[in-house]
């Protein structure tokens, strides 16, 4: 029987950005099946590649703490353990768009869905209703400082959001970044179809970041497996 397997990632394609003040994504041909064809004979009729010139925070991807912490682990370095795990997704998306996401309001919807989390634990936030980048995408807030500390006391693992940015919009201490980053938590930002997701049980997560030495961060296909054991 095939894996249930829902596809959290967003589409990367030319002239996508993840954020208005990012690069946008560059994917062009290199080589093309017409150009190649002639060194080639039948069956085979040449071989296509594409360049790619992209940003390492492009589309959905996890930010290693070199991101925002001097001397931090690169995406290379991230201990690939982080990013794959039990996890489970708590869904704000009703809230106004400008309400930030407490502790209390955590720990109030962990106990309402019978959820716990455990030490290594990976905590997803559905947290915008619409399509990605509608007007107030970037405006929307998420978790807060105290959310941030609860989630670090938890010892969860890696944190996600739907959103362009996992911290509280407007805020250029970036406070989520520096304490979770800083303390070798992970953020994954523009994960996609939360929506399908159980809110009552935990489900497997994996967002495997490549190993670009020296990379602040990493694009990755992140997914949930909905029929394991975890």
């Amino acid at each position: 029987m095939p894996r249930r397997i829902v596809d959290l990632s967003l589409p990367l394609s030319h002239g996508f950005k993840s954020f208005p003040s990012h690069p946008p994504a560059v994917v062009m041909d290199f080589v093309t099946h017409e150009f190649s064809a002639p060194r080639y004979q039948p069956p085979c009729r040449g071989f296509a590649t594409k360049l790619l010139v992209i940003s390492d925070h492009l589309a959905t991807h996890v930010d290693a703490p070199l991101h925002f912490i001097q001397g931090g682990e690169d995406a290379a370095s991230i201990p690939l353990e982080k990013a794959v795990g039990r996890a489970v997704c708590l869904d704000f998306s009703a809230k106004p768009p400008a309400q930030h996401v407490t502790a209390e309001m955590v720990r109030a919807r962990l106990h309402e869905k019978g959820l716990a989390l455990r030490r290594g634990d990976i905590v997803l936030f559905r947290l915008w209703p619409g399509p990605w980048g509608a007007p107030g995408f970037f405006k929307c807030q998420g978790p807060d400082e105290s959310a941030g500390r609860l989630l670090l006391e938890s010892g969860v693992s890696l944190m996600g959001v739907d959103l362009a940015l996992a911290d509280v919009a407007g805020d250029m201490r970036r406070p989520l970044h520096m304490m979770l980053l800083g303390a070798g938590v992970l953020l994954a930002e523009n994960l996609a179809q939360l929506e399908r997701l159980p809110q009552d049980r935990p489900f497997l997560f994996v967002g495997l970041p490549l190993r670009i030495v020296g990379g602040t961060g990493s694009p990755v296909r992140a997914v949930a497996i909905l029929d394991v054991e975890v």
